[in-house]
């Protein structure tokens, strides 16, 4: 059972103004009707719809759907970052790359080197590649950013794209590399970070801040500026593979060790001080935003998400579960 303690929708959480007299909380999902202290269990959020109030969707308003009407100039691969954890979504993910992804290159699935084993069996199933790393104890989620910001030193030699996805991404419209680009370039959809707080439809006068807000500090320590945008809107993202290498030379000169090593000397528990999108992100559209196509949320029209993220800790439920073997039915 999920507390209010890990949901976005509780006010505790991310309105500003604390606590009521009555040392109670309100609960703002428009289905519930809660008004207690955070250890109590809500049910309703452990069914398909925590992935509202767990991924918050910033691209609800995306309409576009037409891909680039020009082929993009090489190859694309697939990269997902998984772990043993994730598997049983991996695998659902992997049936919906199967289902609805053409014309990429490929897929491959990057996973710690000690459960090599396990993530072989995919082969039986699925046509995939594997890379295995060798994964510092206790840091396998900031790693997972750390491997993500070096695709190009492992993906097939050639690949000139790389598109970034979870194993708890599920591909639920028909895709190709094209799909994810706009004027002949990878697309970024971002938004402002003043966009991040917002009025409080239910205690006017107060504002919501959004918990994504957390992520400056850590962003601007990360890339030495204060981050001009906010650019984790989706967590799948075309990215030309020769810019990773000047990124984590950027983090470097800010940092002044090795890539690995900064990123790995991170907190890996909740909240982690390392960060991947809003970082990358950042950096892209102050040093290369010429290799991108960029669209506000903002500023509809903008291109519609051709996938569902869900939330791979609150595990696949029965009802997530049906709504996936619809996607691939």
């Amino acid at each position: 059972m999920n507390t209010c303690d890990s949901c976005v929708m509780w006010a505790g959480n991310f309105c500003d103004f604390g606590e009521s007299p009555d040392g109670k909380r309100q609960c703002y999902h428009t289905d519930v009707n809660i008004r207690t202290r955070p250890e109590f269990g809500c049910t309703l959020h452990t069914d398909s719809k925590s992935t509202l109030v767990n991924v918050p969707d910033h691209v609800a308003k995306g309409t576009m759907t037409d891909p680039n009407p020009n082929p993009l100039d090489s190859p694309t691969e697939i990269l997902i970052i998984s772990c043993p954890r994730d598997f049983a979504w991996l695998v659902w993910a992997l049936r919906c790359i199967a289902k609805h992804c053409t014309g990429f290159q490929g897929v491959t699935v990057a996973h710690p080197s000690v459960d090599a084993e396990r993530f072989e069996r995919l082969k039986d199933q699925f046509d995939v590649r594997l890379h295995g790393y060798r994964e510092p104890p206790g840091k396998g989620h900031i790693f997972h950013m750390a491997m993500m910001a070096s695709a190009d030193t492992f993906l097939p030699a050639g690949t000139k794209y790389v598109l970034t996805t979870d194993s708890d991404g599920m591909f639920h419209t028909p895709s190709v590399p094209e799909n994810f680009a706009w004027n002949d370039k990878p697309y970024w959809i971002m938004r402002s970070w003043d966009s991040l707080i917002t009025p409080c439809s239910t205690n006017p006068g107060q504002k919501v801040i959004s918990d994504n807000m957390q992520w400056r500090g850590p962003t601007a320590a990360q890339i030495g500026f204060d981050p001009e945008v906010f650019t984790m809107c989706m967590n799948i993202q075309l990215i030309p593979l020769d810019l990773l290498a000047a990124y984590r030379a950027h983090i470097e000169s800010v940092q002044h060790r090795n890539f690995f090593e900064y990123m790995t000397a991170g907190r890996n528990d909740f909240p982690p001080d390392r960060m991947d999108f809003t970082a990358m992100g950042a950096y892209f559209y102050r040093h290369h935003r010429d290799r991108f196509h960029w669209f506000y949320v903002s500023a509809p029209p903008y291109p519609k998400d051709r996938k569902k993220a869900y939330w791979s800790w609150g595990g696949i439920t029965p009802e997530i579960q049906k709504e996936i073997e619809g996607f691939i039915a």
